[in-house]
């Protein structure tokens, strides 16, 4: 792969559903490298995505190289500066790794909220919670 490509955000063909994700990583128990197999020594990951269609969904990370890799501080903007202001890295299609295994494996926290597409640019007031099925 000769100029590679950026890696963007969560896009579909039809968007009938957005959202926002965040995720507090678990500080103990494996590390992403570790529940997909790359060793830490080598790699760190930096991102992962899971996708697909209504039969199947994949696990892609996306990794730095520890070759790449600056000594000291905050090691990403200095990375950046000296590539371009780009980060370069390696995607992996992981194939033995359940997608919501490796989500549940890596999470100490994590909230995902989606939103119908009509609802986009209008705050939404909840004024009523409840159970499904009603609980007593």
């Amino acid at each position: 792969m000769s100029d590679g490509f950026i890696w963007r955000d969560a896009e579909v063909t039809y968007p009938d559903w957005n959202g926002t994700a965040q995720l507090d990583e678990k500080m103990t128990g494996k590390t992403p490298e570790h529940v997909v197999g790359l060793d830490p020594d080598e790699w760190s990951v930096i991102g992962f995505d899971i996708g697909g269609g209504e039969t199947r969904h994949e696990l892609h990370v996306i990794a730095v190289h520890r070759e790449d890799m600056l000594d000291g501080g905050d090691v990403y903007p200095r990375i950046a500066e000296a590539n371009g202001g780009e980060i370069p890295a390696t995607e992996f299609l992981v194939h033995d790794v359940d997608p919501y295994e490796f989500l549940r494996a890596i999470t100490h926290m994590f909230e995902l909220r989606m939103r119908v597409r009509g609802t986009r640019d209008f705050p939404i007031r909840i004024v009523r919670q409840s159970d499904i099925p009603e609980q007593e």
